[in-house]
């Protein structure tokens, strides 16, 4: 499959870490990113869906204060 998408040069890891990042800053729940990443447990998504979902919390919270300051 990485040689399908070109992809020949990341690991399986940083390939499925990345979808756990992507999925949750597009705002899927655990289970559905679950079920794309196969994680079993919902700490486990937790642990790699975490960080991006923090840090798009703090980018809507900044745009959220700049917006009340006007």
């Amino acid at each position: 499959m990485r040689e399908a998408i070109g992809a020949e040069k990341y690991d399986i890891h940083g390939l499925r870490y990345a979808a756990a990042a992507e999925l949750a800053v597009a705002g899927c729940s655990d289970e559905l990113i679950a079920s794309i990443t196969g994680y079993k447990t919902s700490a486990m998504v937790a642990k790699y869906a975490g960080p991006a979902r923090q840090k798009a919390r703090e980018k809507a919270a900044q745009i959220k204060r700049g917006t009340e300051q006007e």
